[in-house]
């Protein structure tokens, strides 16, 4: 959150937005803070939700400060908008990662897809730039798979401080140790954030592969699983011999455990598998 006090303002239901916008500057204006609209932004909103939602921004000194203002349901058209829109204005180069604020005003609950996107954490900014690689995962694709990891380990290294690379047996350690450090002091606003779990297991994906000595490939299997997971094989005389594993529910069972062994006891499980 910013370094001063927002203020405090329920949106009844039934209220519209012209009603809403009047409760919210008086708010505003009782805390002594400006409330700027953001014509450059409400005036590119769809026009189905130009009457539910408004953006608008307060400076204190050098710092700003956005407010989004909605009396609409967040159904998918409104909820894809204003995320793009928050991107936008997050990852604006003289507004960059850490100093990001902003706050709702909203009739319904705000989707928490939205919330960690607008977050002030490091992972909000993780998740923030991940979307615009993962893109919450729609058509990701095995040949996709290796550039995923390439910008997992990008974000990895710069905003979780987790030292790692595709050849080092220590590495699945390190990514897991980073991650559980993070999630120690932050807040995360949803179960898992989705295009860092895409990411981060395209990474760890990788250097599976590069640790276990059998050709592997990235594999789409819509039958057993959502995303597309890493398939070893082995000839054999009367055939062939596959084993598949999934890095992206790793990366999920990890989030949700915090255990910092996680990752590279399952590596050392599918070790054990493969020989």
């Amino acid at each position: 959150m910013p370094f001063f006090d927002t203020p405090e303002l329920q949106i009844a239901p039934g209220d519209d937005l012209d009603a809403a916008e009047m409760k919210l500057r008086s708010a505003f204006e009782e805390a002594g803070l400006d409330l700027s609209g953001m014509a450059w932004v409400n005036s590119r909103l769809p026009k189905t939700i130009a009457d539910e939602c408004r953006f608008f921004w307060s400076r204190v000194g050098k710092e700003v400060f956005f407010s989004v203002l909605s009396v609409g349901s967040w159904q998918e058209k409104e909820t894809l908008s204003v995320l793009n829109i928050v991107l936008g204005l997050r990852l604006e180069p003289r507004q960059p990662g850490r100093s990001f604020s902003l706050r709702y005003y909203s009739v319904a609950a705000v989707p928490p897809e939205l919330l960690i996107i607008s977050g002030d954490t490091d992972f909000s900014e993780f998740e923030a730039r991940a979307c615009l690689v993962a893109r919450f995962g729609e058509d990701l694709r095995p040949q996709d798979c290796q550039q995923m990891a390439a910008s997992g380990m990008y974000l990895a290294r710069s905003l979780l401080g987790a030292e790692v690379d595709l050849l080092d047996p220590g590495a699945p350690s390190r990514l897991a140790e980073a991650v559980c450090d993070r999630l120690a002091c932050e807040e995360l606003h949803v179960t898992e954030p989705l295009n860092m779990v895409i990411l981060l297991g395209c990474l760890f994906g990788e250097m599976v592969r590069n640790q276990v000595k059998l050709e592997s490939s990235w594999m789409a299997l819509r039958q057993i699983e959502l995303w597309p997971a890493v398939v070893f094989s082995r000839k054999k005389a009367a055939g062939s011999d596959s084993v598949v594993f999934s890095p992206m529910d790793h990366i999920r069972g990890l989030v949700h455990s915090r255990d910092r062994d996680a990752l590279s006891r399952a590596l050392e499980e599918l070790k054990t598998v493969c020989r």
